[in-house]
This record gives structure tokens, sequence and C-alpha cells, in this order.
């Protein structure tokens, strides 16, 4: 769990890096060279597109110390905290694919079905409510299963056993 926090202060921490950064960047280099920056807004406009690895080049530094700024810090850290934060949206998108498959994650909508164990039959009733019922969303509780054999949007998989309170929780049952 401590690890758990640790990551996610991380990945905050590198988001709020990164905007500060971009942030200040505007600021020297528009500081740097105010007859090429002719407003903070084009200086940001600059130093967005440069971290984005954009670069459009319609805009660039034409002093030695802007272009110095610009080779060393926006090109390397700018850059850098871009791939993290990019990294971090990455993996986090995938982690949480993973638990949904898993059956990690507890279902928070109501109004749904709710099938207990996944068998020939219960495969069957799911196919038909998906069907029959298309404003309905369906709960798979299932404690043998490793991921959730039905790829559907409107079904939700829980790895439990339906008999403990925790796993009907988790499936919003009430």
């Amino acid at each position: 769990m401590k690890k758990r926090i640790r990551e996610i202060d991380n990945k905050l921490l590198y988001a709020i890096l990164l905007i500060i950064f971009i942030f200040i960047s505007a600021f020297i280099i528009r500081g740097i060279e105010p007859e090429t920056f002719d407003s903070y807004f084009t200086a940001l406009w600059r130093i967005m597109t440069t971290v984005t690895t954009v670069g459009f080049g319609d805009i660039s530094p034409v002093t030695t110390a802007g272009q110095l700024y610009a080779m060393t810090a926006v090109y390397i850290v700018g850059i850098g905290l871009m791939g993290v934060v990019i990294g971090y949206i990455v993996d986090s998108i995938h982690e949480y694919r993973r638990n949904k498959e898993e059956g990690k994650l507890s279902y928070k909508k109501s109004n749904h079905y709710i099938i207990i164990n996944y068998t020939k039959r219960s495969k069957e009733t799911i196919d038909e409510l998906l069907i029959m019922h298309e404003d309905k969303e369906i709960v798979l509780i299932d404690e043998s299963l490793d991921k959730t054999p039905i790829r559907s949007d409107r079904v939700h998989f829980i790895s439990g056993n339906p008999a403990h309170d925790n796993t009907l929780y988790k499936a919003n049952i009430k």
C-alpha cells in the first residue's frame, strides 16, 4: 500500500513539475528574447510545441542565449519530463485495463444484473440479457476465473467468492 501511494505521488509530482517547467520556461525565454516572443502566450506556444516535440519552427530563438536555453533546458528537461508524464499516463491506462480484466475493480453503477459463477448456462443467460435489455449492464462474479470470459463494455467481471460480503459489495449488490 505504501509503495502504491509513493507511485501516485511521483506521477503527480512529475506532472506538476512539467506544468511548472513549461510556464517558467515561457517566462524565461520571453525574458531572454522579448523581440522574438512578443507576448507570454507566444513564448508559451513555443515551449509547448518544443516539449511535445511537434516543433513547428514558426517561432524559434534567434540569440545565442535563447538557443542555449532551448537546447539545454527545454529540449533535455522539457522533453524528458513530457516523456515521463506520458509514460505514466499510458501505464495508468494499462493498469486500469488489467485490473478490470482480472476482476479487481468494484462496480459503481446501479440497476444492473448480477450473475454468479460462469458456466455454459450463465453465458447463454448473459448473451440473452445483453440482447433483450440494451440499457442494462451485467456484473459477473466468479472465483475460479483469472480474467473476464466476456469482453463487452456492458459486462463487468468481479473476481471473488460470491459467498463473501466483500465480493458482493464490489458488485454493488445494494
